[in-house]
């Protein structure tokens, strides 16, 4: 009889298709992500996190596929690595939303700049439009022969 320790947590059947699969998804979206319109920083905080994510794919196979708590020194190295890999992950996540909240406020900064620009625009053509038409004097529809039945 085997022990628990002897065998690995899955068969390799049910942890191979999943991890190659999500590899092929994150190899798209880098990929992808090349030609997207989107800021520089963004683009290198989103790659660096889909590599450490496919780097921790081997590391899921090996643990639950293939290694056993029998072997432990290279059981709990590979623990030890996918815990390190996911912190790294946890950390380019939070990088990604303060880099996200820069680039949102450094836009809403742009955007105000704008609407003040146009607000000025608006403020002065009113001005020229009223000066100009001083001297005209104001018809009402009733001055006109719009009015006049036909």
């Amino acid at each position: 009889m085997m022990a628990a320790a002897d065998v690995p947590a899955l068969p390799l059947w049910v942890v191979v298709p999943p991890a190659a699969g999500l590899m092929l998804i994150l190899a798209g979206y880098v990929l992808a992500m090349r030609h997207a319109d989107m800021p520089a920083s963004r683009r290198r905080i989103r790659t660096a996190g889909s590599i450490v994510m496919m780097a921790t794919q081997p590391l899921i196979v090996y643990l639950f596929g293939i290694g056993t708590s029998a072997n432990p020194r290279p059981f709990m190295l590979t623990w030890a690595m996918l815990i390190g890999l996911l912190g790294m992950l946890v950390v380019l996540a939070m990088l990604d939303a303060i880099n996200s909240s820069r680039l949102m406020s450094h836009q809403r900064r742009e955007l105000r700049r704008e609407r003040r620009r146009m607000q000025e625009d608006v403020y002065r053509i009113v001005s020229e439009h009223r000066q100009r038409d001083v001297g005209e004097p104001n018809l009402r529809l009733a001055d006109t022969d719009e009015n006049e039945p036909r």
